[in-house]
């Protein structure tokens, strides 16, 4: 209800600083509410937030990491879904749309956060999960190596190699 509100009290009033105010807030409060549909399984309403959250990132020139990470967490809701569905009906070809979607948004995201240089670990275990699903474990071991690479560096104290 508090994201409602601030999302209807979000409009441009003329002075810029508010305005960037106001459209920050919109946007992720569209994100964190695209987040918890997704957590609750309303597909629908989770994709038409995150497409909210992309058309403000885009039309209002956001940071390529943010529209970058709109992508994939709409390529990690259309994964998720397929995971679900998977558990609930049979496999079908509509089914494996969503295991296809999911590949192209992470691979627009991982793309646009890839120009900026700013590519979390995490993304290639997912990127590397969702080329397990489609078939194409050669891709997914390598982008299991370097997720597991990039996670290692991160660790203090480490004795290996």
């Amino acid at each position: 209800k508090l994201c409602q509100e601030i999302i209807y009290n979000a409009k441009p009033v003329g002075v810029s600083y508010f305005v960037e105010q106001a459209l920050s807030r919109k946007y992720h409060c569209h994100l964190l509410m695209a987040i918890e549909y997704g957590k609750l399984k309303q597909w629908d309403d989770a994709q038409k937030h995150l497409e909210l959250t992309r058309k403000i990132g885009q039309n209002d020139k956001f940071s390529e990491v943010d529209i970058g990470t709109i992508f994939m967490w709409m390529g990690k809701l259309h994964f998720d879904r397929y995971i679900d569905n998977c558990s609930t009906i049979a496999q079908d070809e509509q089914n494996g749309q969503n295991l296809i979607k999911a590949q192209i948004q992470t691979s627009i995201g991982w793309r646009k956060l890839h120009e900026a240089s700013n590519v979390p670990a995490k993304i290639y275990l997912f990127r590397a999960h969702i080329s397990y699903f489609l078939g194409d474990t050669h891709k997914a071991i390598n982008l299991a190596i370097v997720y597991l690479i990039m996670h290692v560096k991160n660790i203090s104290g480490r004795s290996c190699c």
